[in-house]
Protein backbone atom coordinates (compact mmCIF):
# COMPACT_ATOMS: atom_id res chain seq x y z
CA UNK A 1 0.00 0.00 0.00
CA UNK A 2 1.17 3.69 -0.61
CA UNK A 3 2.57 5.59 2.01
CA UNK A 4 1.89 9.10 2.61
CA UNK A 5 5.64 10.23 2.16
CA UNK A 6 5.40 8.49 -1.06
CA UNK A 7 5.39 10.63 -4.12
CA UNK A 8 2.47 9.76 -5.51
CA UNK A 9 -0.17 10.34 -2.62
CA UNK A 10 -0.35 13.37 -3.85
CA UNK A 11 -2.12 12.31 -6.92
CA UNK A 12 -3.88 9.38 -5.47
CA UNK A 13 -5.46 12.18 -2.96
CA UNK A 14 -6.43 14.32 -5.86
CA UNK A 15 -8.45 11.60 -6.93
CA UNK A 16 -10.21 11.29 -3.94
CA UNK A 17 -10.90 14.87 -4.04
CA UNK A 18 -13.27 13.94 -7.06
CA UNK A 19 -16.48 13.38 -5.98
CA UNK A 20 -18.04 12.10 -8.81
CA UNK A 21 -15.21 8.61 -9.23
CA UNK A 22 -17.01 6.75 -6.74
CA UNK A 23 -20.44 7.14 -9.07
CA UNK A 24 -18.20 6.61 -12.21
CA UNK A 25 -16.94 3.43 -11.38
CA UNK A 26 -20.58 2.71 -10.47
CA UNK A 27 -21.60 3.43 -13.38
CA UNK A 28 -18.56 1.51 -15.43
CA UNK A 29 -19.67 -1.70 -13.73
CA UNK A 30 -23.57 -1.37 -13.94
CA UNK A 31 -23.31 -0.51 -17.57
CA UNK A 32 -20.29 -3.30 -19.17
CA UNK A 33 -21.51 -5.78 -16.85
CA UNK A 34 -16.97 -6.23 -15.78
CA UNK A 35 -16.81 -6.55 -12.04
CA UNK A 36 -13.87 -4.54 -11.68
CA UNK A 37 -13.20 -0.48 -12.58
CA UNK A 38 -10.31 1.76 -11.47
CA UNK A 39 -8.46 4.61 -11.89
CA UNK A 40 -4.74 4.32 -11.73
CA UNK A 41 -1.45 6.16 -12.24
CA UNK A 42 0.96 5.46 -14.28
CA UNK A 43 4.41 6.29 -14.60
CA UNK A 44 7.60 4.54 -16.42
CA UNK A 45 7.82 2.49 -13.69
CA UNK A 46 4.72 2.25 -11.26
CA UNK A 47 1.28 1.25 -11.63
CA UNK A 48 -1.01 2.65 -8.60
CA UNK A 49 -4.15 2.01 -7.93
CA UNK A 50 -6.36 5.59 -7.01
CA UNK A 51 -9.70 4.42 -6.28
CA UNK A 52 -10.92 1.32 -7.47
CA UNK A 53 -14.66 -0.33 -7.40
CA UNK A 54 -13.97 -4.66 -6.91
CA UNK A 55 -17.25 -6.79 -7.39
CA UNK A 56 -15.33 -9.83 -7.62
CA UNK A 57 -13.22 -9.82 -5.33
CA UNK A 58 -9.72 -9.16 -7.54
CA UNK A 59 -8.23 -8.35 -4.59
CA UNK A 60 -6.92 -5.07 -5.57
CA UNK A 61 -7.36 -2.05 -3.05
CA UNK A 62 -7.10 1.54 -3.22
CA UNK A 63 -3.33 2.50 -2.86
CA UNK A 64 -2.26 -1.24 -4.20
CA UNK A 65 -0.03 -1.86 -6.93
CA UNK A 66 0.69 -3.95 -9.87
CA UNK A 67 3.74 -4.55 -11.19
CA UNK A 68 3.95 -1.95 -14.37
CA UNK A 69 5.40 -4.63 -16.89
CA UNK A 70 2.59 -7.00 -16.28
CA UNK A 71 0.29 -4.76 -17.17
CA UNK A 72 -1.56 -3.65 -20.74
CA UNK A 73 -1.66 0.56 -19.07
CA UNK A 74 2.24 0.05 -19.39
CA UNK A 75 1.69 -0.08 -23.46
CA UNK A 76 -1.25 2.58 -23.40
CA UNK A 77 1.63 5.16 -21.70
CA UNK A 78 3.43 4.88 -24.43
CA UNK A 79 1.10 4.58 -27.54
CA UNK A 80 -1.74 7.20 -25.93
CA UNK A 81 -4.21 4.96 -27.57
CA UNK A 82 -7.13 2.69 -25.94
CA UNK A 83 -7.00 -0.44 -25.77
CA UNK A 84 -9.88 -2.44 -25.32
CA UNK A 85 -11.28 -6.64 -26.10
CA UNK A 86 -14.33 -8.36 -25.32
CA UNK A 87 -13.48 -11.96 -25.59
CA UNK A 88 -9.49 -12.38 -24.78
CA UNK A 89 -9.11 -15.85 -25.84
CA UNK A 90 -10.84 -15.06 -29.45
CA UNK A 91 -9.26 -11.59 -29.85
CA UNK A 92 -6.40 -12.01 -32.72
CA UNK A 93 -3.90 -9.58 -30.91
CA UNK A 94 -4.31 -10.34 -27.53
CA UNK A 95 -4.79 -13.67 -27.33
CA UNK A 96 -1.56 -14.83 -26.41
CA UNK A 97 -0.98 -10.98 -24.51
CA UNK A 98 0.58 -11.89 -20.78
CA UNK A 99 -1.42 -10.03 -19.35
CA UNK A 100 -4.78 -11.43 -19.69
CA UNK A 101 -3.41 -15.09 -19.14
CA UNK A 102 -1.94 -13.35 -16.01
CA UNK A 103 -4.71 -12.13 -14.65
CA UNK A 104 -7.02 -14.63 -15.70
CA UNK A 105 -8.94 -12.18 -17.84
CA UNK A 106 -11.36 -12.23 -20.79
CA UNK A 107 -12.50 -9.05 -20.95
CA UNK A 108 -10.65 -5.51 -20.85
CA UNK A 109 -11.15 -1.64 -21.44
CA UNK A 110 -8.59 0.99 -20.79
CA UNK A 111 -9.11 5.01 -21.69
CA UNK A 112 -6.04 6.86 -21.12
CA UNK A 113 -6.09 10.23 -19.17
CA UNK A 114 -4.26 13.15 -20.42
CA UNK A 115 -4.00 16.31 -19.12
CA UNK A 116 -4.55 19.43 -20.86
CA UNK A 117 -0.53 20.24 -20.29
CA UNK A 118 -0.17 16.73 -22.46
CA UNK A 119 0.75 15.14 -19.10
CA UNK A 120 -0.06 11.45 -18.89
CA UNK A 121 -1.54 10.92 -15.32
CA UNK A 122 -3.01 7.46 -15.77
CA UNK A 123 -6.06 5.12 -17.08
CA UNK A 124 -9.52 4.33 -16.47
CA UNK A 125 -9.72 1.21 -17.23
CA UNK A 126 -12.04 -2.17 -16.35
CA UNK A 127 -11.80 -6.14 -16.71
CA UNK A 128 -13.87 -9.10 -15.76
CA UNK A 129 -12.60 -12.45 -15.98
CA UNK A 130 -15.62 -13.43 -18.19
CA UNK A 131 -16.54 -11.71 -21.88
CA UNK A 132 -18.22 -8.42 -22.00
CA UNK A 133 -19.78 -6.41 -24.81
CA UNK A 134 -17.47 -3.30 -24.83
CA UNK A 135 -16.76 -2.74 -28.23
CA UNK A 136 -19.01 -0.73 -28.87
CA UNK A 137 -19.81 3.13 -29.67
CA UNK A 138 -21.86 2.93 -26.66
CA UNK A 139 -19.24 2.05 -23.99
CA UNK A 140 -16.22 3.37 -26.07
CA UNK A 141 -18.14 7.23 -25.99
CA UNK A 142 -18.81 6.40 -22.19
CA UNK A 143 -15.02 5.99 -21.64
CA UNK A 144 -13.93 8.62 -23.71
CA UNK A 145 -16.09 11.15 -22.03
CA UNK A 146 -14.82 9.83 -18.34
CA UNK A 147 -11.72 9.92 -18.84
CA UNK A 148 -11.99 14.04 -20.39
CA UNK A 149 -13.89 14.82 -17.09
CA UNK A 150 -11.41 12.88 -15.00
CA UNK A 151 -8.67 15.01 -16.66
CA UNK A 152 -10.64 18.42 -16.06
CA UNK A 153 -11.24 17.92 -12.53
CA UNK A 154 -7.13 16.93 -11.90
CA UNK A 155 -6.49 20.00 -13.72
CA UNK A 156 -9.22 21.95 -11.96
CA UNK A 157 -7.67 20.70 -8.49
CA UNK A 158 -4.21 21.36 -9.42
CA UNK A 159 -5.21 24.65 -10.38
CA UNK A 160 -6.97 25.27 -7.30
CA UNK A 161 -3.89 24.17 -5.18
CA UNK A 162 -1.50 26.36 -7.17
CA UNK A 163 -3.91 29.16 -5.95
CA UNK A 164 -4.43 28.36 -2.44
CA UNK A 165 -0.31 28.06 -2.34
CA UNK A 166 -0.29 31.82 -3.88
CA UNK A 167 -3.08 32.78 -1.78
CA UNK A 168 -1.03 31.11 1.56
CA UNK A 169 2.33 32.58 -0.17
CA UNK A 170 0.61 36.75 -0.49
CA UNK A 171 -0.93 35.66 3.66
CA UNK A 172 2.50 35.36 4.50
CA UNK A 173 3.84 38.39 2.81
CA UNK A 174 0.71 40.48 4.15
CA UNK A 175 1.71 39.23 7.38
CA UNK A 176 5.34 40.23 7.10
CA UNK A 177 4.16 43.76 5.90
CA UNK A 178 1.69 43.91 9.01
CA UNK A 179 4.53 42.90 10.54
CA UNK A 180 6.73 45.30 9.35
CA UNK A 181 4.68 48.46 9.44
CA UNK A 182 3.66 47.40 13.53
CA UNK A 183 7.40 48.10 13.69
CA UNK A 184 7.65 50.93 11.89
CA UNK A 185 5.33 52.47 14.30
CA UNK A 186 7.08 51.26 17.15
CA UNK A 187 10.29 52.26 15.64
CA UNK A 188 8.74 55.82 15.79
CA UNK A 189 7.64 55.95 19.29
CA UNK A 190 11.58 54.64 20.21
CA UNK A 191 13.00 57.52 18.45
CA UNK A 192 10.72 59.84 19.75
CA UNK A 193 11.64 58.18 23.12
CA UNK A 194 14.00 55.77 23.81
CA UNK A 195 16.22 57.36 21.98
CA UNK A 196 15.93 60.78 22.85
CA UNK A 197 15.98 60.40 26.13
CA UNK A 198 19.52 59.15 26.05
CA UNK A 199 20.61 61.96 23.67
CA UNK A 200 18.58 64.69 25.69
CA UNK A 201 20.76 63.38 28.89
CA UNK A 202 24.08 63.23 26.71
CA UNK A 203 23.00 66.90 25.22
CA UNK A 204 22.38 68.25 28.86
CA UNK A 205 25.30 67.08 29.95
CA UNK A 206 27.65 68.29 27.52
CA UNK A 207 25.80 71.71 28.21
CA UNK A 208 26.95 71.55 32.09
CA UNK A 209 30.59 70.49 31.25
CA UNK A 210 30.52 73.02 28.53
CA UNK A 211 29.61 75.36 31.58
CA UNK A 212 32.18 74.33 34.00
CA UNK A 213 35.15 74.70 31.32
CA UNK A 214 33.76 78.38 30.15
CA UNK A 215 33.90 79.17 33.83
CA UNK A 216 37.14 77.47 34.90
CA UNK A 217 35.33 75.71 37.66
CA UNK A 218 36.11 72.18 37.00
CA UNK A 219 35.20 69.63 39.87
CA UNK A 220 37.41 66.40 39.30
CA UNK A 221 34.94 64.40 41.35
CA UNK A 222 31.69 66.63 39.16
CA UNK A 223 32.96 65.54 35.99
CA UNK A 224 34.01 61.97 36.84
CA UNK A 225 29.99 61.59 37.73
CA UNK A 226 29.02 63.62 34.80
CA UNK A 227 30.94 61.30 32.58
CA UNK A 228 29.89 58.63 33.98
CA UNK A 229 26.04 59.36 33.44
CA UNK A 230 27.42 60.17 29.85
CA UNK A 231 28.37 56.82 29.93
CA UNK A 232 25.30 55.15 30.96
CA UNK A 233 23.19 57.29 28.63
CA UNK A 234 25.57 56.12 25.85
CA UNK A 235 25.14 52.35 26.57
CA UNK A 236 21.55 52.74 26.71
CA UNK A 237 21.17 54.48 23.49
CA UNK A 238 23.88 51.95 21.94
CA UNK A 239 21.70 48.99 23.43
CA UNK A 240 18.76 50.22 22.11
CA UNK A 241 20.33 50.85 18.17
CA UNK A 242 21.98 47.36 18.45
CA UNK A 243 18.25 45.54 19.47
CA UNK A 244 16.43 47.79 17.03
CA UNK A 245 18.93 46.38 14.00
CA UNK A 246 18.34 42.94 15.32
CA UNK A 247 14.48 43.04 14.56
CA UNK A 248 15.39 44.57 11.04
CA UNK A 249 17.59 41.70 9.96
CA UNK A 250 15.25 38.88 11.35
CA UNK A 251 12.37 40.13 9.20
CA UNK A 252 14.89 40.79 6.43
CA UNK A 253 16.39 37.38 6.34
CA UNK A 254 12.92 35.52 6.57
CA UNK A 255 13.01 31.74 5.67
CA UNK A 256 16.53 31.97 4.61
CA UNK A 257 18.33 32.27 7.84
CA UNK A 258 20.58 28.97 7.83
CA UNK A 259 19.84 26.33 10.02
CA UNK A 260 22.66 23.87 11.61
CA UNK A 261 22.91 21.37 14.09
CA UNK A 262 23.45 22.73 17.38
CA UNK A 263 25.07 21.70 20.57
CA UNK A 264 23.67 23.84 23.50
CA UNK A 265 26.32 23.04 26.08
CA UNK A 266 28.53 24.92 23.09
CA UNK A 267 26.09 27.37 22.59
CA UNK A 268 25.61 28.42 26.66
CA UNK A 269 29.64 28.24 27.10
CA UNK A 270 29.85 31.39 24.03
CA UNK A 271 26.84 32.88 26.01
CA UNK A 272 29.03 32.56 29.37
CA UNK A 273 31.88 34.08 28.10
CA UNK A 274 30.11 36.66 26.68
CA UNK A 275 28.68 37.47 30.10
CA UNK A 276 31.54 36.65 32.22
CA UNK A 277 31.98 40.17 33.78
CA UNK A 278 28.12 39.59 35.05
CA UNK A 279 28.37 36.27 36.17
CA UNK A 280 31.78 36.95 38.40
CA UNK A 281 30.14 40.07 39.60
CA UNK A 282 26.82 38.09 40.71
CA UNK A 283 28.40 34.76 41.49
CA UNK A 284 25.98 33.38 39.03
CA UNK A 285 26.19 29.72 38.41
CA UNK A 286 24.98 28.20 34.98
CA UNK A 287 23.94 24.65 34.84
CA UNK A 288 23.01 22.62 31.33
CA UNK A 289 22.01 19.67 30.35
CA UNK A 290 20.48 17.66 28.18
CA UNK A 291 19.82 14.08 26.60
CA UNK A 292 22.76 12.46 25.29
CA UNK A 293 23.87 13.74 21.62
CA UNK A 294 20.27 15.85 21.20
CA UNK A 295 20.98 18.40 18.88
CA UNK A 296 18.83 20.89 17.81
CA UNK A 297 18.88 22.70 14.21
CA UNK A 298 18.06 26.16 14.07
CA UNK A 299 20.09 29.08 13.09
CA UNK A 300 23.00 29.27 14.97
CA UNK A 301 23.39 33.15 15.53
CA UNK A 302 19.34 33.06 16.89
CA UNK A 303 20.13 30.70 19.34
CA UNK A 304 23.11 32.35 20.62
CA UNK A 305 21.04 35.58 20.60
CA UNK A 306 17.61 33.53 22.38
CA UNK A 307 19.95 32.68 25.02
CA UNK A 308 22.41 35.53 25.72
CA UNK A 309 19.20 37.23 26.31
CA UNK A 310 17.33 34.44 28.67
CA UNK A 311 20.07 34.08 30.85
CA UNK A 312 21.38 37.79 31.03
CA UNK A 313 17.86 38.61 31.87
CA UNK A 314 17.92 35.31 34.46
CA UNK A 315 21.14 37.34 36.08
CA UNK A 316 20.21 40.71 36.01
CA UNK A 317 16.90 40.30 37.87
CA UNK A 318 18.13 37.97 40.68
CA UNK A 319 16.98 38.36 43.72
CA UNK A 320 18.48 40.17 46.43
CA UNK A 321 18.89 37.47 49.07
CA UNK A 322 20.51 34.75 47.08
CA UNK A 323 23.21 34.93 44.45
CA UNK A 324 21.69 34.00 40.53
CA UNK A 325 21.24 30.33 40.25
CA UNK A 326 19.99 29.66 35.73
CA UNK A 327 19.71 26.00 34.67
CA UNK A 328 19.64 25.05 30.73
CA UNK A 329 17.79 21.88 29.99
CA UNK A 330 16.93 20.10 26.45
CA UNK A 331 15.23 17.29 26.02
CA UNK A 332 12.85 15.27 23.19
CA UNK A 333 9.47 16.07 23.87
CA UNK A 334 7.23 13.10 21.05
CA UNK A 335 8.83 14.73 17.87
CA UNK A 336 9.63 18.42 19.49
CA UNK A 337 12.31 19.80 21.44
CA UNK A 338 12.05 21.08 24.61
CA UNK A 339 14.45 24.21 25.70
CA UNK A 340 13.69 25.35 29.04
CA UNK A 341 15.57 28.21 30.91
CA UNK A 342 14.80 28.32 34.72
CA UNK A 343 16.33 31.04 37.36
CA UNK A 344 15.92 31.30 40.99
CA UNK A 345 15.56 35.13 40.29
CA UNK A 346 13.04 38.07 41.93
CA UNK A 347 9.89 36.36 39.06
CA UNK A 348 7.34 38.23 37.36
CA UNK A 349 4.91 40.20 38.83
CA UNK A 350 1.68 38.53 37.48
CA UNK A 351 -0.02 41.73 36.13
CA UNK A 352 3.11 41.52 33.79
CA UNK A 353 3.27 38.15 32.94
CA UNK A 354 0.71 38.91 29.85
CA UNK A 355 3.34 41.17 28.40
CA UNK A 356 6.37 39.78 28.61
CA UNK A 357 7.00 39.40 25.37
CA UNK A 358 5.23 42.81 23.90
CA UNK A 359 7.88 45.00 22.82
CA UNK A 360 9.67 47.95 24.73
CA UNK A 361 8.03 46.18 28.12
CA UNK A 362 10.31 46.13 30.73
CA UNK A 363 10.28 43.63 33.49
CA UNK A 364 11.29 45.81 36.33
CA UNK A 365 12.19 49.02 36.08
CA UNK A 366 15.59 48.98 38.63
CA UNK A 367 17.34 47.38 35.66
CA UNK A 368 18.36 48.79 32.51
CA UNK A 369 17.47 47.79 29.29
CA UNK A 370 15.68 48.77 26.16
CA UNK A 371 12.85 46.33 26.47
CA UNK A 372 13.16 44.84 23.38
CA UNK A 373 15.22 41.39 24.45
CA UNK A 374 12.14 39.31 25.23
CA UNK A 375 10.17 40.55 21.98
CA UNK A 376 13.18 39.46 19.92
CA UNK A 377 13.33 36.36 21.45
CA UNK A 378 9.52 35.55 20.71
CA UNK A 379 10.33 36.87 16.92
CA UNK A 380 12.69 34.41 16.46
CA UNK A 381 11.03 32.09 18.28
CA UNK A 382 8.53 32.57 15.90
CA UNK A 383 10.05 32.60 12.42
CA UNK A 384 10.88 28.84 13.61
CA UNK A 385 7.61 28.17 13.83
CA UNK A 386 8.11 27.46 17.39
CA UNK A 387 6.24 28.47 20.59
CA UNK A 388 7.48 30.23 23.76
CA UNK A 389 6.22 30.83 26.73
CA UNK A 390 6.86 31.81 30.57
CA UNK A 391 5.85 30.74 34.13
CA UNK A 392 6.94 32.56 37.18
CA UNK A 393 6.61 32.94 40.63
CA UNK A 394 7.19 36.29 42.75
CA UNK A 395 10.37 35.68 44.53
CA UNK A 396 11.20 32.33 43.82
CA UNK A 397 12.02 32.16 40.04
CA UNK A 398 10.81 32.26 36.24
CA UNK A 399 11.13 29.74 33.66
CA UNK A 400 11.08 29.84 29.69
CA UNK A 401 10.10 27.30 27.83
CA UNK A 402 10.80 26.93 23.98
CA UNK A 403 9.37 24.39 22.03
CA UNK A 404 10.72 23.50 18.37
Amino acid sequence: MIEIEDDLYQDLEAVRQIPIVPTMLEVICHTTGMGFAAIARVTQDRWVACSVRDEVQFGLKEGGELEIATTLCNEIRDSREPVFFDHATEDQIYCNHHTPRLYGLQSYISFPIILKDGTFFGTLCAIDAKPANINNQKVIGMFKMFAELLAFHLQSQDLLDRTQQANLKLKNENRLLANSNFDLDNFVYTASHDLKSPLHNLEGLITVISAAVDKEDLNRKEIKQITGYMQTSLRRLTTTVNDLTTIVQIDKNGEEEETEPINIFEIVETVRQDLDALIVATKAKIEVSSEENLQIGFSKKNMKSILYNLLSNAIKYRSPDRPPEVRVAMEKVQDKIKLTVTDNGSGIPSEKKDTVFTIFKRLHDHVEGSGLGLYIVKRMVDKANGQIKVSSTLNQGTTFTIIL
